[in-house]
């Protein structure tokens, strides 16, 4: 059965589409070739990287009611195809998703056997993760992995997403079986150098892609600490996943008031990881 595994996070610039691309990648080496679906119309750079290289289909979310058929395209060729996808989304698609699906856009597509992963990356900051707790409870019995990337966590004061500090994301973890994720820091100059030539991440650590030995090194190493976590999940291991150990079955999702009440999230005043 397909997964569509859906790489979001609501805020902005949080790392969604290194982990598009890090997925993308894991597929390859488990020799399978993953539909590339690039959601994002203004930042498609999972989109360029893959762009001739296999097939990249780019169906977007919107809250336009006459446009919502915009994103069919992807179901159908998950189905056709038989194929896991990658979805790199757009930062504040979450209400453009509620709606796709709240119509039912989704439900013959699920009940032929395709299911929804959500790859939540968060930078450890109070709103980021106060999205993760709405996504948790707008999407439940959709399963959610966390994903902390290091970029941001090793340098704040207070990291909302340390399930030890705070107790309203460890609750919420512990509840809904959510696993936690943590994506390596990679280095600026080299992510900024697979950007500019519109590299995957295969071709950034081949001698061909151009980087240096070093830069190459660095970031095979970071992949491969990623890769080791993701060896781990339940859904790469058998195939599947669950939330509070069923079969992920979705629930149509409601739209509900969005809070940015701190109380919804807690305190946390430990320092960021080192």
């Amino acid at each position: 059965m397909p997964w569509i595994h859906n790489s979001c996070g609501e805020k902005g610039g949080v790392g969604k589409s290194i982990v598009s691309l890090a997925l993308a990648e894991y597929f390859l080496r488990l020799k399978k070739v993953p539909l590339i679906c690039e959601a994002d119309r203004s930042n498609g750079d999972v989109g360029r990287a893959f762009e001739g290289k296999q097939r990249v289909i780019y169906p977007y979310f919107t809250e336009d009611s006459d446009q919502i058929d915009k994103a069919d395209t992807l179901l159908d060729e998950v189905l056709a195809s038989d194929t896991d996808a990658v979805v790199n989304s757009p930062a504040q698609s979450h209400r453009a998703l509620v709606q796709w699906l709240s119509q039912g856009s989704a439900d013959l597509a699920l009940e032929e056997g395709v299911q929804l992963c959500f790859w939540f990356v968060t930078s450890g900051e109070y709103d980021s993760v106060t999205l993760f707790l709405e996504s948790l409870q707008e999407f439940d019995g959709i399963p959610h992995i966390l994903i902390r990337n290091r970029h941001f966590t090793d340098r704040l004061t207070y990291d909302y997403s340390d399930m030890e500090a705070n107790e309203s994301l460890g609750t919420a973890l512990q509840a809904y079986k959510v696993p936690v994720i943590y994506l390596p820091r990679f280095g600026s100059a080299d992510l900024d150098f697979l950007k500019a030539h519109s590299l995957t991440f295969g071709e950034a650590i081949s001698r061909e892609g151009g980087l240096t030995i070093a830069a190459r090194s660095r970031v095979k190493r970071a992949l491969t600490t990623f890769f080791s976590q993701l060896d781990a999940l339940e859904i790469f291991t058998n195939g599947t996943s669950s939330n509070n150990g069923a079969e992920p079955a979705p629930k149509t999702p409601a739209r509900k008031k969005r809070s940015r009440a701190k109380k919804s999230v807690g305190d946390s005043s430990k320092d960021g990881d080192s």
